[in-house]
């Protein structure tokens, strides 16, 4: 007897699924996509909205030129020739003649100053003097008269000697002839001795007294001499007592105890400086990286407050030195004006030194466009859209900006600010004309 055998498939062991199912499932995928479809479309339409229009803004257009380049520098307002005058001794403020400003000429009185010790010591000088050629003419009388006396006796001894020569000659005949005696003639030469020996003293003290006269007279004329000295240095100081300036020149600064008369004053503090404004100059730190563009004769816009005036530049320094911060080295450029101002000594300066040009650069003129997007980009002009357009920008000059690559000669751009866009690549924008475009 055949025995019947059955193949049983063991390819799916679950259940099987109802057709309700199947149908529920397929709905909610439908569904899922339609959803998903209409989420994209709506975000799709929702940027369309909010496409940016921009109506008020400046234009600028690039254009082609030479570019100046320039560097500024900072300095100070110098006087070459300047004086400071310190008061010549103590003492107290007699006159002020003059103001801080006033133009003043050399040898101009500026004040005067009372010295009372000065005073003092001129008058003992006067009076002392006077003593002392009271002294060498009572001297030179004392002396007239005892030389006066020498000389008297000197002739009487002369004559005595004479006399007593004579008397021996003949004292001498009348012994030879033995009319007298011989003793009388040893006497005569006796006395004629002693009167040539007495001669020779009063001769010799005749000499001594002039001598002693000469040297007496020299050494009173000597102190005389040096009390006249003295008295010619005092009255130079008296005369430094009215300060003149030594110098043409303008007055910068006056000491303000000037002003109170009776000041005191100590000697040598300072009371004026004067300075010769003819010659003025300027000295200007330049950062040392230019100095191989500087070039002697060149010209530069220099402010000095609310003046400005061209100068020329005389000397370039040839050693460098840090400035304040330690950080960059410096070389001192001194100009001179071009012209005739009226400067203020010690006045900070500023100046704008051209350096040379750079021929055929593009060039934008310096706007708010610069401040957005770290200087990367711009908004390129096309018909009524702008376009956010990647630039490399190179030096700026006062109002020029030097465009390196992203733009070309013509293409106009929005050189107003750029924050309320700056998120966009494009822009729509007025075909509005605005008054404040720039080229």
């Amino acid at each position: 007897m055949e025995t019947e055998q059955k193949i049983i498939h063991t390819g799916r062991t679950g259940p099987l699924e109802q057709k309700g199912k199947k149908r529920k499932r397929a709905i909610a995928i439908l569904i899922i996509i339609v959803l998903a479809v209409g989420i994209g479309i709506g975000f799709r339409t929702i940027g369309m909205e909010k496409t940016v229009t921009v109506s008020n803004y400046t234009k600028a257009v690039v254009v082609q030129q030479n570019m100046v380049s320039t560097v500024e520098a900072s300095g100070t307002v110098v006087y070459p020739t300047q004086v400071t005058i310190v008061s010549p001794e103590e003492g107290y403020v007699d006159q002020l003649y003059v103001s801080e400003g006033d133009e003043i000429a050399l040898s101009d009185v500026l004040c005067v100053i009372d010295i009372p010790e000065l005073d003092d010591e001129i008058d003992d000088l006067n009076i002392n003097l006077t003593k002392e050629r009271v002294a060498l003419e009572e001297l030179i009388l004392n002396y007239k008269y005892s030389i006066l006396e020498l000389e008297r006796s000197t002739d009487r001894l002369i004559d005595d000697v004479t006399e007593a020569e004579e008397e021996a000659e003949t004292l001498k005949s009348l012994a030879q002839l033995k009319s007298s005696r011989e003793s009388d003639y040893e006497d005569s030469l006796d006395n004629l001795e002693l009167l040539q020996e007495e001669l020779q003293d009063t001769t010799s003290d005749l000499e001594k007294e002039r001598q002693a006269k000469d040297l007496a007279i020299r050494k009173q004329e000597a102190v005389i001499a040096q009390m006249e000295i003295n008295l010619a240095q005092a009255l130079e100081d008296l005369d430094d007592s009215r300060v003149k300036s030594p110098i043409s020149g303008h007055v910068m600064s006056i000491n303000e105890s000037l002003s109170v008369r009776g000041s005191e004053l100590s000697e040598s503090e300072e009371l004026f400086i004067i300075a010769n404004m003819n010659e003025v100059y300027l000295d200007l730190d330049v950062y040392e990286q230019y100095v191989s563009q500087l070039q002697l004769g060149s010209r530069m816009l220099v402010t000095v407050g609310t003046t400005s005036f061209e100068a020329e530049i005389t000397h370039i320094g040839k050693i460098a030195t840090m400035d304040s911060d330690g950080l960059s080295a410096m070389i001192t450029v001194r100009a001179v004006p071009a012209q005739d101002v009226s400067l203020t000594m010690g006045a900070s300066a500023v100046a704008t030194i051209t350096l040379g040009s750079k021929e055929n650069t593009l060039i934008l003129p310096r706007a708010s466009y610069l401040t957005t997007g770290s200087q990367k980009y711009v908004y390129k002009v096309d018909g009524d859209k702008a376009y956010k357009t990647t630039v490399t920008f190179g030096e700026i000059q006062g109002s020029q900006v030097e465009v390196l690559n992203g733009l070309e000669a013509g293409d106009t751009i929005i050189s107003s600010g750029y924050q309320d866009f700056i998120d966009q690549d494009v822009i729509s924008i007025s075909q509005k004309e605005n008054k404040n475009d720039k080229t």
